[in-house]
C-alpha cells in the first residue's frame, strides 16, 4: 500500500487504499475500515483520536469523504446499515490506477452524480426517507419519542391515523431509512446568521427498509448498530414532515443524504452563499462561534390538526363539500387549478382557502398573490433587465423564479402561486420556457431547462412539487382573449356559479341578522334575474350575477334589511345592467325594480 506524503491521510490519499482493502470481496463495516486504514498508515494514537468540531475524528471523516466518493463512482455500494462492499467496476479501478486513485479518476466514472451533472430521471432514482418517530400512541395521547422502542423492535411505524398511508405503502427493502427531528435554533449555532433563527433537523437512527408491512403504517427495519450516526446536526434544507422522501436530484438532497448515511459533513457555507439564503439571512457564511444552548420547535406528529374542506365550509362557503373536494383533488392531481366564473362568485375567496387546504393550514406567508394584466411580460413574471442603483442594467429575477426558490429550498412546505386574472396576459409569452414545466410529470430536476436570460454557471430550473398554482378567471370580461390551448392543457378547471342557496341564506341570516324570508325572496329574484341573463343571447350564463355581491363581510348585525338591499343594487348591481344592457335602459330600470321588490 502506498504511504502518503503528508503525516494524516488526504481525502484522496485514502481513496485507493480503502479500495485496495476491499479488494477481498468482504463486506467491511466503517469501524474496520477505520482501523485498518489506521494500521496501514501507522497513524500513532494521538493522530488516530485527533477530533474535530463535531466531535468525531478527523480519521472517521476522511474515510467517510472518501467512501463517500467511492459510493458515487460505482467503486463500492452499500449491501448494509455502515456496511460496504466493493463493485466489479472497483476491481476495474485498481486494475487501471495501480499507484494512485485521484478524485478526477473517480468522476471519469459514467456513473458519477456530481453537481454539474446531467439529473437521472428521478423515478429511477433510489429514495432515502426520512421519518419522524414523536407522537402519542393514540389520538390525543401526550406525544414522546419512539426511536428507542422501534430500534429495539426493528420496525418504524407512523402512528397512525395520520395522512402518509400512500407514501408508506411506496417504501421498499432495500430504500434506506433515518429517523430525525426537525426544530429550529437561534443560539449556538455553528455559524454566524445575525442572531436569526435557522431550521434545523437531528438525525436519531440509521438504517435499511427490510420489510413493508404493506398496512399504509409501517415497515420493518435492519438498523444500524455501529454508531455512525453524524455528530452535528443539519441545517437549512430540512422538513417537519412524519414522511419525507428525499432522491439524490440535487446536490442539496445529495448533501443530505450523504451527512445521515455517509457520515460526510455539511458544508455550511454552500448553503449561505444561496441567493435564497443570502436573501433570508442577509449575509454570507461567517467563522463558526462555540455551541451555547439552542430553542427548539417539536417537529409535525402525524395527528396535528390541519386546514381542510370543512374548514372553508365554516368560513363561508357555499359549495358543497363534495364540490370542494373534486375542487381540491384536481389540484392535487394536476398542481394547476383555474377557478372560473361570473363577477361575485366568490373565485379570489376560494382560491385563498383552496390553497390554505393545501398548505394544511392558515399559513399567509405561503400563499403568494399577483394579478395579471395586459403588460404584464416575461422580463415580469420570470427574469429580466432592470435599471440598478449605478446606472447600469441588472439581471433581476421575477416573482415566479421567487417562489420557485423558496419552495425548493423549504420542501416541508407547500407554496401556492395564486395568479388573479389569469387570462389577461398573453399567457405563453408570460410564462416562455416555464410553461412546459407546469406540467404535473415535469416538477422533478431532471426536467430541468435552462432559462431564456440565464445567470454564468447558474443550474437549470424546475417547479417542485411541492408548489401549486391556483389562478382566477372572469369569463364576464369581453377584452379577454381565449386562453391559450397549451396552458388549458397544463391546468384543471373549477366552474363557480352564484350560491343563493340555503347554505348561502343561513349565513347571512346567522351572521348578520337578516330575517329569512328577506334572504328567500332575494334568491328567487335574483334567480330569476341570472334566467335571463342567461338566455340573453348577447350575455350567457357567464355575466350572471355572483352571491359575494349580497354577502356582507363582516358579521355587523343590519338593522334594516330594506335598506341593505336597496343600497347593494343601486350602487353595485345597477351600474352593472347598465354595463349589460347599454343599449335598453328602460331594461335597466325594470329589472333594477324587480331585484329591489319594488
Amino acid at each position: 500500500m502506498t504511504q502518503p506524503v503528508s503525516p494524516f491521510p488526504t481525502k484522496s490519499e485514502l481513496t485507493r487504499p480503502l479500495l485496495e482493502l476491499m479488494s477481498n470481496d468482504q463486506t467491511w463495516s466503517r469501524a474496520e475500515l477505520k482501523d485498518s486504514v489506521a494500521d496501514a498508515f501507522r497513524l500513532p494514537p494521538k493522530l488516530r483520536d485527533e477530533t474535530v468540531k463535531s466531535g468525531g475524528t478527523r480519521l472517521e471523516t476522511r474515510v467517510s469523504w472518501a467512501l463517500h466518493n467511492l459510493k458515487l463512482s460505482g467503486a463500492v455500494e452499500a449491501t448494509g446499515p455502515g456496511r460496504t462492499h466493493i463493485t466489479s467496476y472497483g476491481h476495474q479501478l485498481l486494475s487501471e490506477h495501480p499507484e494512485r486513485l485521484t478524485s478526477a479518476d473517480l468522476e471519469a466514472s459514467p456513473q458519477y452524480l456530481d453537481d454539474s451533472s446531467a439529473a437521472d430521471d428521478d423515478e429511477n432514482l433510489p429514495v432515502c426517507w426520512f421519518v419522524g418517530a414523536v407522537f402519542g400512541n393514540a389520538p390525543g395521547d401526550e406525544a414522546y419519542d419512539h426511536t428507542d422502542q422501534f430500534r429495539t423492535q426493528g420496525r418504524w411505524h407512523a402512528g397512525g391515523p395520520h395522512k402518509y398511508a400512500e407514501q408508506i405503502l411506496t417504501m421498499k427493502p432495500g430504500d434506506r431509512i433515518a429517523i430525525k427531528a426537525a426544530f429550529t435554533r437561534k443560539h449556538g449555532l455553528p455559524f454566524d446568521i445575525n442572531g436569526k433563527t435557522a431550521s434545523v433537523m437531528s438525525v436519531k437512527a440509521i438504517g435499511i427498509i427490510t420489510r413493508n408491512l404493506g398496512d399504509g403504517d409501517g415497515v420493518e427495519v435492519e438498523w444500524s448498530t455501529d454508531g455512525l450516526l453524524p455528530e452535528e446536526d443539519w441545517y437549512f434544507w430540512t422538513s417537519r414532515s412524519t414522511v419525507w422522501a428525499v432522491r439524490p436530484s440535487t446536490w442539496k438532497s445529495k448533501a443530505l443524504i450523504a451527512f445521515a448515511f455517509d457520515g460526510v459533513e455539511q458544508d455550511f457555507g454552500r448553503f449561505l452563499a444561496e441567493p435564497y439564503w443570502q436573501k433570508k439571512y442577509g449575509l454570507a457564511a461567517k467563522p463558526a462561534r462555540d455551541h451555547d444552548d439552542s430553542t427548539r420547535l417539536a417537529e409535525e406528529v402525524p395527528d396535528e390538526p390541519a386546514y381542510t374542506v370543512d374548514d372553508i365550509v365554516n368560513d363561508g362557503c357555499f359549495v358543497s363539500t363534495s364540490e370542494l373536494n373534486g375542487y381540491l383533488s384536481a389540484l392535487k392531481r394536476k398542481k394547476n387549478l383555474i377557478l372560473q366564473g361570473p363577477p361575485g362568485t366568490g373565485k379570489t375567496w376560494l382560491a385563498k382557502r383552496l390553497a390554505y387546504a393545501i398548505i394544511e393550514r392558515k399559513d399567509r406567508s405561503l400563499i403568494h398573490a399577483l394579478q395579471f394584466h395586459p403588460t404584464v411580460s416575461y422580463e415580469d413574471f420570470v427574469r429580466g433587465w432592470r435599471p440598478s442603483g449605478d446606472g447600469k442594467l441588472t439581471l433581476t429575477d421575477g416573482v415566479f423564479l421567487e417562489v420557485i426558490d423558496a419552495a425548493v429550498n423549504e420542501p416541508d412546505n407547500n407554496h401556492v402561486l395564486v395568479i388573479e386574472e389569469i387570462n389577461r396576459a398573453n399567457l405563453a409569452q408570460v410564462m416562455g420556457e416555464l410553461l412546459t414545466l407546469l406540467e404535473v410529470d415535469k416538477r422533478k430536476p431532471s426536467e430541468a431547462l435552462q432559462l431564456a436570460y440565464s445567470r454564468p454557471d447558474e443550474d437549470p430550473v424546475f417547479i417542485p412539487e411541492n408548489l401549486y398554482l391556483i389562478g382566477t378567471m372572469n369569463l364576464a370580461d369581453r377584452s379577454l382573449a381565449i386562453v391559450d390551448f397549451a396552458l388549458r392543457r397544463r391546468f384543471a378547471f373549477a366552474d363557480l356559479s352564484p350560491q343563493f342557496n340555503a347554505a348561502w341564506q343561513e349565513w347571512v341570516s346567522t351572521r348578520n341578522g337578516v330575517d329569512k324570508t328577506v334572504l328567500t325572496g332575494l334568491a328567487t329574484r335574483i334567480g330569476a334575474l341570472n334566467a335571463r341573463i342567461a338566455d340573453d343571447r348577447s350575455l350567457g350564463a357567464q355575466y350572471c350575477i355572483g352571491h359575494s355581491f349580497f354577502t356582507p363581510t363582516t358579521d355587523a348585525p343590519i338593522n334594516d334589511a330594506s335598506a341593505w338591499l336597496r343600497g347593494v343594487v343601486e350602487q353595485e348591481i345597477r351600474p352593472l345592467l347598465g354595463e349589460y344592457w347599454f343599449d335598453d335602459l328602460t331594461r335597466v330600470e325594470t329589472e333594477t325594480a324587480k331585484l329591489i321588490g319594488a
